[in-house]
């Protein structure tokens, strides 16, 4: 495969016009070429505030209510906010067993009649995808009423040792004995298998493998994997899967997001249109943490757009 010059083979100085989106944008009322509806929100980007991607205490690890979230929210000024509760098939991950999604949703509907049109509360969940429980995962959706569905791969395993790979304590024997080649590639192969199912409308950050992995190989250098990540973008953007821009990297030890602007770019040019942006907030105190860079980051890697999910039905907010 040829190494985009502009993408996973480093960063290049940005024209002007991108730069400048950083600062302004409008949202616009049109029709997408592909025929997807666009929405018209605000004018300032500093106002178009949205985050995809937040944990409520329906959520093993969340420490913040719904309706906490949702009045913090209000009061930030954003417009639109979705939680995305961990949905876990695995006995070793702690969030397993845990989700009441018949509560979950009669909370959202509470807040959703609290707030009216002030609000939108999206209902979503952030599955852990594993190869060998597809078939449970795809029987766990079936008959669940959600806004929309993340993909993500937090625990890797190659039949002789597994790790979580997201969670400090659970992952370090699994880097230790591993070189940086062999411990991204086992992730990766599993995330291009979450892309391959088709379950999903959304992949979870993209690349939480470094969140622990920089601590001992250094700084993700995502043109090391560029043949993996280019097949599994090009897979993403066939199957019309997108990509969410985490901002939680920026909060933890990458100090980058989840992905970074490599992997955007690419994406972009492979003609990958569907981003979504969330702060995987676990309480308030993160709400919309990271959103501003993010925005930059969508548009420095060419995208004019984000993404906005109802019914699993795929709508657009401008941004220039």
């Amino acid at each position: 495969m040829t190494l985009l010059p502009d993408t996973l083979g480093g960063e290049t100085s940005e024209p002007s016009n991108l730069i400048n989106c950083q600062h302004h944008s409008t949202a616009v009322v049109g029709t997408a070429p592909s025929g997807d509806r666009r929405v018209s929100l605000t004018t300032s980007m500093n106002s178009f505030l949205v985050d995809y991607h937040l944990h409520s205490t329906y959520s093993a690890d969340g420490f913040s209510s719904i309706a906490d979230f949702c009045q913090r929210a209000l009061e930030l000024g954003f417009v639109e906010i979705g939680f995305c509760e961990h949905a876990d098939f695995d006995p070793r991950d702690r969030c397993y067993d845990y989700f009441d999604y018949t509560a979950f949703r009669r909370q959202i509907e509470t807040q959703r009649q609290r707030y009216g049109h002030s609000l939108a509360v999206r209902a979503a969940v952030e599955v852990t995808y594993q190869a060998s429980r597809e078939e449970e995962i795809a029987l766990f959706l079936a008959d669940k009423e959600l806004d929309y569905v993340v993909g993500s791969v937090h625990l890797v395993e190659d039949g002789m040792d597994w790790a979580m790979i997201s969670e400090d304590g659970r992952c370090g024997r699994y880097f230790e004995q591993r070189t940086v080649q062999a411990a991204y590639r086992l992730y990766l192969a599993e995330l291009r298998r979450a892309v391959a199912s088709g379950l999903f409308d959304l992949i979870g950050h993209f690349d939480p493998v470094k969140r622990y992995g920089v601590g001992y190989y250094g700084p993700f250098d995502p043109a090391v994997f560029a043949d993996e990540i280019h097949d599994i973008l090009e897979l993403a953007v066939e199957k019309g899967v997108g990509l969410e821009i985490n901002t939680s990297g920026l909060r933890q030890a990458p100090q980058e997001t989840y992905p970074g602007l490599a992997i955007l770019k690419c994406y972009r040019h492979l003609g990958g249109e569907v981003l979504t942006v969330g702060s995987d907030a676990h309480s308030v105190a993160d709400l919309g943490g990271g959103f501003s860079d993010a925005l930059a980051l969508a548009c420095q890697a060419g995208s004019r757009a984000i993404a906005l999910f109802e019914e699993r039905n795929l709508r657009w907010a401008d941004i220039v």
